[in-house]
């Protein structure tokens, strides 16, 4: 090596170690003097841009990249940075247009699996993913992502296997036990479903009331111990549907033994519950000691354990005649069998996406003449109306209804005065199948694990009929049977 190529290899590992040690200004100071340099371009200029990732200027970082690409198409480094890149702002086609040019490159191959997993190509994704295992069968992130991948595809034994071997080499990890509880559910091994099932967040990772109830009462956490002349705290956990659909489970208390139950739940469903022989709070101000507390969708799994049972349906929602008269009257001008909707669910619900329908589908239902049909959507999706100027087929009730603190204060007495509800999986179906009122529910190929349950056991809402897509994001079917059956 000539002294000259000497000098330049010394100044390269000098900036390299400034790299390293996390000294940028340094580093940046030596490659933008290096890559005027013919031998050393193209590593200054791959330095540069890997750093400007690292500031969070991607935009320098791909021009610094593509400079490399000019005069190196192939250069493996650059392209793989560059789809790097790419997918981290989720521009998932330019990515993968980078990482087909590397050849049996690993980090491309796990990150291709990646983009046909969150493009939903899931037996694509599949196959990378066992193509990584076949290049280091001891990458454990390629089990845990062919796991998410057969969860999706309905291949619950096999993402159970995946899973399985993710948590030999990372046994701490709640998520993939929590997608266990899902996998299990779904071969309808309820036991160890529920078993799994308290690894959801809000056991691992308490939220406020459960913080609360443990520093200011102390008491123990219940699981299944004898309860006769003790006080029990049940704490409402997740979304609004989950405590209206699980609620049912303070009566198998009830049934099972003599004791005090006091439910804590946020003020705008206490109205929801006021018709229960429980203590209904929603503060500890006042609330005095008790024995016992447990997270309320604990309660299935520790009853199913004891009895092999699912508690069936009870209708707690109170009517108040006065109010459901009001709402009666208004229903009045709807002269025709009247259908109310919901299409929407929140759009925080991580897989909202797989539930939620554009109302655009529901068109040709909304022309079936024989019927009237009114929204009860709220918030998300209502705009939709407007959008797709269908304010002459459906009644937006979106400005009239809950408009005050209670959750579903009028909703309960429109429900109580329709022929059917239509709805995606939404805290309305809970709602709804609680109230025992006719409902078409339309179900995405694979949806969330009490609907899993319920298709197979038939325990939660006899009142609901099931419509649900036979292959996945397809939604034209169920809506011509849903059709026809109107």
């Amino acid at each position: 090596m000539s002294t000259e190529n000497s000098l330049l290899q010394e100044k390269v590992n000098k900036g390299i170690k400034f790299f390293e040690e996390d000294k940028f200004t340094e580093a940046i100071e030596i490659f933008e003097d290096l890559k005027h340099i013919k031998n050393t371009k193209n590593i200054s200029l791959l330095f540069l841009g890997i750093i400007s990732v690292k500031k969070k200027d991607n935009n320098k970082a791909k021009k610094y990249l593509n400079k490399i690409l000019e005069n190196t198409p192939n250069h493996q480094d650059a392209n793989l940075n560059l789809g790097l890149i790419y997918f981290a702002e989720k521009n998932y086609e330019r990515s993968e247009f980078f990482f087909d040019k590397l050849n049996k490159n690993f980090t491309a191959i796990y990150h291709k699996g990646l983009i046909n997993f969150f493009t939903k190509k899931f037996n694509e994704a599949i196959k990378l993913f066992e193509n990584c295992l076949e290049i280091d069968k001891n990458f454990i992130f390629s089990y845990l992502n062919l796991g998410h991948a057969n969860l999706r595809l309905k291949k619950f034994n096999d993402a159970i296997n995946n899973y399985k071997k993710f948590l030999e080499k990372k046994p701490e990890d709640n998520i993939s036990k929590f997608n266990l509880a899902w996998s299990y559910f779904g071969i309808s091994d309820l036991e160890n479903g529920f078993k799994f099932y308290e690894y959801r967040k809000e056991k691992t990772e308490p939220k406020e009331k459960t913080i609360e109830v443990k520093k200011k009462l102390n008491p123990i956490e219940w699981n299944g111990e004898n309860l006769n002349n003790k006080k029990i705290l049940i704490i409402s956990e997740q979304g609004i549907g989950d405590n209206i659909q699980f609620f049912r489970y303070l009566f198998s208390l009830k049934e099972n033994f003599k004791c005090e139950i006091s439910f804590y739940t946020d003020k705008n469903l206490k109205h929801l519950f006021k018709n229960s022989p429980f203590k209904i709070i929603t503060d500890l101000k006042n609330q005095g000691q008790v024995d016992y507390f447990q997270n309320l969708l604990s309660l299935p799994g520790i009853f199913y354990k004891k009895n092999k049972l699912l508690q069936r349906p009870i209708n707690y929602i109170a009517i108040d005649n006065e109010k459901n008269l009001i709402w009666k009257n208004k229903l009045k001008k709807f002269n025709r069998p009247i259908i109310a909707l919901n299409w929407q669910g929140s759009k925080d619900f991580l897989f909202d996406d797989e539930r939620s329908i554009d109302l655009l589908k529901f068109k040709k239902i909304l022309n079936i003449k024989k019927y009237s049909f009114i929204s009860l959507q709220k918030y998300f999706g209502s705009e939709q109306i407007n959008k797709y100027n269908l304010n002459n087929l459906i009644y937006d009730l979106s400005n009239e209804i809950d408009v005050k603190a209670n959750t579903f204060e009028d909703t309960i007495y429109i429900l109580n005065n329709i022929d059917l509800l239509i709805t995606t999986d939404t805290a309305l179906a809970h709602l709804a199948g609680t109230m025992d009122i006719k409902t078409n529910l339309l179900l995405s190929y694979n949806p969330e694990w009490r609907w899993l349950i319920e298709l197979k056991h038939k325990c939660f809402y006899p009142n609901l009929n099931f419509f649900q897509q036979e292959k996945a994001n397809d939604w034209d079917e169920v809506f011509l049977k849903l059709e026809e059956n109107l």
